[in-house]
C-alpha cells in the first residue's frame, strides 16, 4: 500500500494515507495566508522643514543629514547660501584665525579680532591702527567700544573702531565685559569680570583723564577653583557663568546659585563659552552641547544634535548667534565644521526643535559667528573661515529674494524606510519628482545649470550613496526610471543639488519611490488522515503520534510523497509545526453509497528554518 505523507515527529518517521473525497481527489489543501503589506510599495516625501536628524521614516517631514543645504521653507528643499570669503584689502589672509565680532554702534563698525590685531569691514578687512594683542571680548556704552584683554594686560577703549587707548584705572583688567543696568535700574553701567571669580561695575571705564570713573569694589562670584567663563543678561537678570556653575547677581549684592543640580558634574570650560539671546530665552554652550534657559528659570540640554536619533554625530559648539527668528549654532563634528539654523515651533501637538545643515564649513577653523544686520535689506551671517572670514546672506524668504546667493551643491539624505516589515523584500524602479527652478528672486522654466540627481544607500551601505537617477533638469511632475532595479530590505534616498550660477537653485518640491514589495507568507497544509486496521493507522497509534506534534517543543519535518519528497534521503522536505487546536478527531460524510469513516485532521504551519 503506497503512503501519501510522511512525519517526523521528535525523530519517529511515520507515514499516512490521506482521506479520498467522494469526487476522487484527496482531503488535502494547502492555503497561504498573506500578511498586510504596501501593494504599491511606496516611498514618499513632501516636506523637510522639520529639520534633520531622524533614522526611520515615521515623521513625514523629516530628514537623516544633509549639507548645504535648505529647508527652511515649508515643502521646499533647495540649495543653502554661498560662502563669501572676505580676506584683508590686500587680498592676504588675515594674521590669525578669527577670535571674534562685534559691531560698534556709534561709528558704525563692523570688527573682527584675531590674536593678535583687530580690524574694521569695509568691502574688505583693515587692520586698526592700534595692533591689539589677545582681546578676549568686546562690549559698547556711551559710544565708546571696550576690549577685554584678559588677565595682565589692561582692557583698551575707542569711539571710532581704530584707535585704541590702554585705560589707567586702577582695577584696569578684564577678562569680558556686559552691558546691564546698575543695581537701581537708573543708568546702564559697563560690568567686567576678573578670572577666577571677582565682578564689578562702572558708568564709565576710560582713563581719567577722558573722565573714567573708578570700578567698584568687586563682588566674588564662588569659590577660586572655578574661573568665571562670561556674563550675560537674562530675563533682567545679571547672570554670571563659571565652569562649574551658574549664578545671579542681585539689586544688593546678593549672589544667588541656579542650577546646582543641572551644572554639579558638568564642569567644563566650555560651559557659556557662547551665549545668544532669542525671543525670551537664553542659549549658551553646555560642556560640548547646548542648554536653554527660560525667563522662568527652567533649563534643558538642547541643540542640533540633542534629542535626535542615531546618526553617528556627535560634535562640540563652536559658536551661537541669533537674529529674531532663527538661532544659530555651529557645531565641530570631528572632521567638520557646521551652521546649523534652528528654531523651536509647535507643530499643534507638541513643542520641538528644527534644525537645518544650512552652511557646510568643511575643514576650515572657526571659532565664532555673528549676525549683523548692515542695512535694513543687507543681513548677513558672519564666521571664521579658516585664516580669514566668511559670510552667507540671510533673508526672511530666500527664494523670492533677488540679492540671496546660492552654493553650487548641496544634498539631502532622506531616513530610511523599511515598508511594511524590515524583512520582507523591496524591490524599487521608478520615482516620481516635481521641481522647479528659482532665479533672482523668480520662478522661472528650467536650466540645464540647476539640476537634481537621486542617489540612494541601502541595507549596509556606508559613505556617498549610488546614483539611481542621473543628474536632470525636468520642470514640473514627472517620473524617471531607475538606471537598474533596487532589490533591499532597507533604503534611503538622496537628493543632490548643484546650481551654475550663484542666483539660481534648483527646487524639490516632491518625491516618490515607487516599487513592489513582497511579504511573507504563511503556508498551511491541511489534510485529512484515514484510520485503518494495519497497527500503524489504527486511531489510538495514530492519535498518539499526532498529539505528540502539538505538543512537542521541536520540530517536524513534512514530504509529500505524491510530489517527490522524502524523509528518507534526508534532503527534500519541510519544516512545520502543529497548529494550536489540532489534531482533531472527524468523522468525515460521504454520499448515500459510501459510509461515513473516522479521520484525523491535522493543520501544519510551514516554518522557515535549516539545518
Amino acid at each position: 500500500m503506497t503512503h501519501d505523507h510522511q512525519l517526523s515527529i521528535n525523530g519517529t518517521l511515520s507515514e499516512y494515507m490521506l482521506v479520498t473525497g467522494d469526487d476522487g481527489r484527496a482531503m488535502y489543501s494547502v492555503s497561504e495566508e498573506i500578511p498586510q503589506y504596501q501593494n504599491p510599495l511606496l516611498f514618499t516625501q513632501y516636506d523637510w522643514i522639520g529639520g534633520h536628524g531622524k533614522y526611520n521614516f515615521v515623521e513625514g517631514d523629516r530628514y537623516f543629514e544633509g549639507q548645504s543645504i535648505d529647508t527652511t521653507v515649508k515643502g521646499k528643499v533647495f540649495l543653502g547660501p554661498e560662502i563669501t570669503e572676505v580676506k584683508e584689502s590686500d587680498v592676504s589672509d588675515l594674521d590669525s584665525a578669527p577670535a571674534g565680532f562685534f559691531w560698534a554702534e556709534t561709528p558704525g563698525k563692523w570688527l573682527c579680532w584675531t590674536a593678535s590685531k583687530v580690524y574694521l569691514y569695509g568691502t574688505a578687512w583693515t587692520a586698526a591702527s592700534t595692533n591689539l594683542v589677545g582681546v578676549k571680548q568686546m562690549a559698547e556704552v556711551n559710544g565708546v567700544t571696550y576690549a577685554a584683554m584678559g588677565t595682565g594686560t589692561a582692557y583698551y577703549y575707542s569711539t571710532d573702531g581704530s584707535v585704541w587707548t590702554a585705560t589707567d584705572l586702577t582695577d584696569g583688567t578684564a577678562s569680558g565685559f556686559v552691558v546691564a543696568p546698575d543695581p537701581d535700574g537708573l543708568v546702564e553701567n559697563l560690568w567686567k569680570f576678573k578670572l577666577p571669580n571677582q565682578l564689578s561695575r562702572t558708568t564709565d571705564g576710560r582713563t581719567v583723564a577722558a573722565g573714567g570713573i573708578q570700578w567698584e569694589s568687586p563682588s566674588y562670584i564662588g569659590e577660586t577653583a572655578n574661573n568665571i567663563i562670561n556674563i550675560f543678561l537674562s530675563a533682567d537678570k545679571l547672570l554670571i557663568g563659571k565652569e562649574d556653575g551658574l549664578s545671579w547677581l542681585d539689586s544688593n549684592g546678593g549672589v544667588h546659585v541656579m542650577l546646582p543640580e543641572e551644572l554639579k558634574v558638568n564642569h567644563s570650560t566650555d560651559n557659556f563659552k557662547y551665549i545668544a539671546n532669542w525671543q525670551t530665552s537664553t542659549y549658551f554652550s553646555l560642556q560640548r552641547g547646548m542648554g536653554e534657559l527660560t525667563t522662568s528659570n527652567t533649563f534643558r540640554p538642547m541643540g542640533p544634535l540633542t534629542e535626535i536619533d542615531d546618526i553617528s554625530k556627535v560634535g562640540d559648539i563652536i559658536g551661537l548667534t541669533a537674529d529674531k527668528d532663527w538661532v544659530y549654532a555651529a557645531v565641530d563634528e570631528g572632521t567638520n565644521n557646521v551652521i546649523y539654523k534652528g528654531r523651536e515651533v509647535w507643530t499643534g501637538q507638541k513643542l520641538r526643535w528644527e534644525w537645518c545643515p544650512l552652511v557646510f564649513l568643511g575643514t576650515n577653523t572657526c571659532t565664532s559667528i555673528k549676525v549683523c544686520q548692515h542695512t535694513t535689506t543687507d543681513k548677513r551671517l558672519w564666521f571664521g573661515y579658516g585664516a580669514n572670514t566668511g559670510y552667507v546672506i540671510l533673508s526672511d524668504n530666500p527664494l523670492a529674494d533677488s540679492a540671496y546667493r546660492y552654493t553650487t551643491s548641496g544634498w539631502l539624505r532622506a531616513s530610511y524606510t523599511y515598508g511594511s516589515n524590515p524583512i520582507y523584500d523591496k524591490l524599487w524602479q521608478s520615482a516620481v519628482l516635481e521641481m522647479t527652478r528659482f532665479n533672482s528672486g523668480t520662478e522661472t522654466v528650467a536650466s540645464s545649470g540647476e539640476t537634481v540627481q537621486v542617489k540612494y544607500r541601502d541595507d549596509t551601505d556606508i559613505g556617498v550613496g549610488t546614483e539611481c537617477i542621473a543628474a536632470h533638469n525636468t520642470g514640473g511632475v514627472h517620473e524617471v526610471n531607475f538606471t537598474s532595479a533596487l532589490n533591499n530590505k532597507r533604503i534611503q534616498y538622496e537628493l543632490w543639488l548643484a546650481s551654475d550660477t550663484n542666483t539660481a537653485t534648483p527646487v524639490v518640491s516632491f518625491f516618490q519611490a515607487k516599487g513592489v514589495e513582497k511579504p511573507t507568507t504563511v503556508r498551511t497544509h491541511e489534510a485529512y488522515y484515514r484510520i485503518g486496521d494495519t497497527p500503524n493507522e489504527r486511531a489510538k497509534t495514530m492519535r498518539t503520534l499526532l498529539r505528540a506534534g502539538r505538543t512537542s517543543t521541536t520540530l517536524m519535518k513534512f514530504a509529500d510523497l505524491r510530489y517527490g519528497q522524502s524523509l528518507s534521503d534526508g534532503t527534500d522536505y519541510t519544516w512545520c509545526v502543529m497548529q494550536p487546536g489540532f489534531p482533531k478527531e472527524v468523522e468525515v460524510k460521504h454520499e448515500k453509497s459510501r459510509s461515513p469513516e473516522l479521520a484525523i485532521m491535522v493543520r501544519l504551519q510551514e516554518v522557515s528554518f535549516t539545518i
